[in-house]
């Protein structure tokens, strides 16, 4: 059997749908859900006992509980070999009304072509569609002392475009889409029929979020050098040059760079065969730099369904922080946190008291991260406000000279995380020795943490406490191996000088 599903992910790419089926891949949901949702919309509508299909439903079956309920949940359809599940249907007297729920604020038109093929279907099997509506959560909604369901969702006739504004009605925007479903059943049929596709590089492989199975299809990837033009960044050009046989990023012509930076830098790093070093902006960026410098990181984990009192859909809770404290005379000290429910104010009290009153404080990434975490916790204790804006003022982001292309090493081979950076400055750190290697894997087991022995919770914990100790600590080591880039750098402009 196939099912829409199928269709969906064959349209965005066959391998991925290939891989879909013959690859499966455990994936850990990106939100923190404390109640299923279903649950949740299902109160909303009111739906909660009504009727509900079940998988392997026929048609007929599916028609045999429509004769019994006005309302089904998870109806299943099929036509021919293709099946779908609708999540809410509505009898009325002339035609029914599809709900489908989002876990979002701003459900795309993307999401037309999935509505479409169920349409489709619901029609082959003698359906008249009279309404279809999107289900989503209220991004303005902030939680009181209880959750409000009525103000949690929204429901409307529309999607959303890429800019978040809402679309043209969802029955006009299928009726603009064009689908043959007997052409696309087959299709699928001769994909899932035959050998595993040809792998084929494409921006959407690395669109938004990188697919899931990227690693799988590129493997080849780890023999490419460490300038291959497959790393080059942010270019609309390298997967074209790359099949015309250009490997390496110092072969591309120059007039193909779009004029970024990082680009730049890549370029120079491969033609010279050496670190590229911007010595004056490095130097502007490293005077700013004042002792005792705070290198600071957050662990945080998202929810999509407020859990506690002044929280918004989709905001996070910070439960770790780690912080390295560098004095003048090279003393390094250490200092972290670890809560779990609410800890939100305990969070915000430990930070302000550990957190020196004057110096740097180096964080990566802290635009899209630990300092749009401080502006969202002072907007829910505004009586912190002040201290918080205090921290954040005294931010500088430590990914910037690497972003910029101020410095550039083509052993980063296109990429600038702290996992990355670490071993260009010090090969003897790996976080591949961690029992927690990257955040989301910090983010799982803090998930389970509360649901787990003492024992266990002892050692999610620990494992927690060091990968985030791990990214203060690369802070650290990434910021005074600038240092000595730059001195290196510039003992050989005076050499070459002499």
């Amino acid at each position: 059997m196939l099912h829409v599903s199928d269709l969906i992910h064959a349209k965005r790419c066959e391998r991925f749908a290939y891989n879909c089926r013959y690859e499966k891949i455990e994936h850990e949901p990106f939100y923190h859900l404390k109640t299923p949702y279903s649950h949740l919309w299902s109160a909303y509508l009111n739906i909660e006992d009504v009727g509900s299909g079940k998988v392997g439903d026929s048609n007929e079956k599916t028609f045999q509980l429509l004769a019994k309920h006005k309302v089904l949940k998870n109806a299943r359809f099929s036509y021919k070999e293709l099946r779908t599940k609708i999540p809410v249907l509505i009898q009325e007297e002339d035609g029914i009304v599809l709900i489908y729920p989002f876990l979002s604020a701003n459900p795309k038109e993307s999401e037309a072509l999935r509505i479409k093929i169920d349409t489709l279907i619901l029609e082959e099997a003698g359906l008249k569609i009279k309404a279809i509506k999107a289900l989503s959560l209220n991004k303005e909604y902030c939680r009181k002392d209880a959750l409000d369901l009525n103000e949690l969702f929204v429901l409307s006739d529309h999607l959303f475009n890429r800019r978040n504004k809402p679309s043209k009605p969802i029955l006009e925007l299928i009726d603009q889409i064009e689908v043959d479903l007997d052409l696309e059943i087959d299709l699928l049929d001769t994909l899932f029929s035959s050998s595993a596709p040809s792998v084929v590089h494409s921006r959407i492989c690395t669109q938004g979020r990188k697919c899931s199975y990227y690693d799988l299809c590129f493997q080849e990837e780890e023999k490419e050098p460490n300038d291959s033009i497959l790393f080059l960044s942010t270019s609309q050009n390298k997967l074209e040059a790359y099949e015309r046989g250009v490997t390496q990023i110092k072969e591309l012509d120059p007039s193909l760079l779009e004029g970024f930076p990082l680009q730049y830098a890549q370029y120079m790093a491969s033609k010279m065969n050496r670190t590229f070093i911007d010595g004056l902006a490095l130097q502007t960026w490293l005077s700013k730099i004042e002792y005792p410098i705070s290198y600071l990181d957050f662990e945080w984990d998202t929810f999509p369904i407020p859990p506690y009192q002044n929280m918004h859909p989709f905001d996070v809770l910070c439960f770790q922080y780690s912080l390295h404290i560098e004095r003048k005379n090279g003393t390094l000290g250490h200092v972290d946190f670890f809560g779990t429910g609410d800890c939100r104010k305990d969070f915000i009290e430990s930070l302000i008291e550990n957190v020196p009153k004057e110096g740097t404080i180096l964080v990566y990434n802290m635009d899209g991260a630990e300092k749009l975490r401080l502006i969202q916790l002072s907007e829910q204790f505004p009586e912190y406000e002040k201290d918080l804006m205090a921290i954040c003022e005294r931010m500088i982001d430590l990914s910037k000279p690497f972003e910029q292309g101020i410095y550039y090493d083509s052993r980063m081979r296109g990429h600038y995380s702290l996992k990355n950076l670490l071993p260009v400055f010090r090969a003897d750190y790996t976080y591949e020795d961690l029992d927690i290697q990257n955040g989301m894997s910090a983010v799982y087991a803090y998930r389970n943490y509360e649901k787990s022995s003492a024992s266990e919770q002892a050692d999610i914990q620990h494992a927690i406490r060091v990968y985030c100790m791990m990214d203060t600590y690369a802070e650290y080591v990434i910021f005074h191996g600038l240092q000595h880039q730059l001195e290196q750098y510039q003992k050989q402009i005076m050499k070459s000088e002499d």
